[in-house]
């Protein structure tokens, strides 16, 4: 693979996970507690993001006699997949989290609204939390990611035709010619 090809790819990655992080900040804040089908499409969409770092990985290794540009790339993807892990961790433990609350904690104290009120707190906290530092964590691996895509953008392979400047006379002549002038005649006395 190119330069270009792997720097594509990797920007593509880091949108995807950019994305992610978009679709968190979406769940519903404190006191509102997120459903669980909505965190379970987020822990799906994770984990299909690391599968898809692990199969990039897994192409650059058997790939990894082309050159600079697949050694590169493979350690872009080994750096992200760590983060990405971590960020996993945390989507589960918000997972688990809410479902605990609402479907042992919630039924168990459905008749008494007062006793809900502390589990409520502590679901929100830990919902919180588990959100800002998968956030956190996703945003480092999306800038390590983007970071070496940038690295690994081709330069330009000829500099002379991108440094000259636009002159009003090139712009010109790209116009229509404008016509001369009409200066009025003076009449010739006869």
């Amino acid at each position: 693979m190119s330069n270009f090809t792997h720097a594509l790819a990797l920007y593509d990655m880091a949108g995807q996970v950019d994305r992610l992080r978009f679709q968190l900040r979406t769940l519903p804040p404190a006191p509102a507690i997120p459903a669980v089908d909505s965190v379970s499409a987020r822990v799906e969409d994770l984990i299909g993001i690391t599968s898809a770092v692990s199969a990039q990985i897994k192409h650059c290794l058997s790939d990894l006699m082309s050159g600079e540009p697949t050694k590169a790339a493979l350690k872009a993807y080994s750096n992200a997949l760590a983060p990405l892990g971590e960020a996993l961790a945390e989507l589960g433990r918000m997972h688990a989290e809410i479902a605990h609350y609402n479907f042992t904690t919630h039924p168990a104290h459905r008749g008494s609204p007062s006793d809900l009120e502390v589990p409520r707190q502590e679901v929100n906290e830990m919902v919180s939390v588990c959100c800002e530092t998968a956030d956190e964590i996703l945003e480092v691996a999306a800038i390590e990611l983007r970071d070496a895509a940038v690295k690994l953008m081709p330069s330009p392979s000829s500099p002379a035709r991108h440094s000259r400047p636009r002159t009003p006379g090139r712009l010109r002549s790209a116009l229509p010619p404008t016509p001369p002038a009409v200066t009025p005649r003076v009449a010739k006395s006869r």
